[in-house]
């Protein structure tokens, strides 16, 4: 279970790191993902704050899942942060191929492509090795 507990790690920086930076600065983020500056609204930074909430919670979440001892349950800890990461992913890849009208942005299409791959390999290592003794 030390991968598993080791690989937690990284939902915990991604949505800590990411989600303060959501939180607590969303305008300066928005800038750093080239949001025009026409777009930057009440209801979009509203929106990306609540987005940060939700990374910061799942940081908290993951955080908490490294303690856990349970084989079983660390494994479906694991498949839950693939599927959570998955979901993220895909959204970012949407939202730049399809909400952008195609134009990608390579920040957020890099970014999706970054969380689908840790999604896949979340899954892939989500059941810890059993000692054979």
């Amino acid at each position: 279970m030390k991968l598993q507990k080791n690989l937690l790690w990284i939902p915990v920086a991604f949505g800590l790191g990411w989600g303060l930076f959501s939180l607590f600065a969303p305008e300066t983020l928005m800038s750093f993902l080239k949001t025009p500056s026409e777009n930057i609204n009440s209801s979009l930074i509203a929106t990306q704050m609540l987005l940060g909430v939700s990374q910061i919670s799942l940081g908290i979440i993951a955080l908490w899942m490294r303690t856990l001892k349970d084989r079983d349950a660390m494994s479906g800890a694991m498949t839950i942060v693939a599927l959570v990461f998955l979901l993220f992913g895909l959204e970012a890849v949407l939202v730049d191929l399809v909400v952008e009208g195609l134009k990608t942005n390579t920040i957020i299409f890099v970014q999706g492509i970054v969380f689908i791959v840790l999604a896949i390999l979340f899954f892939i290592n989500r059941k810890p090795k059993t000692k054979e003794g």
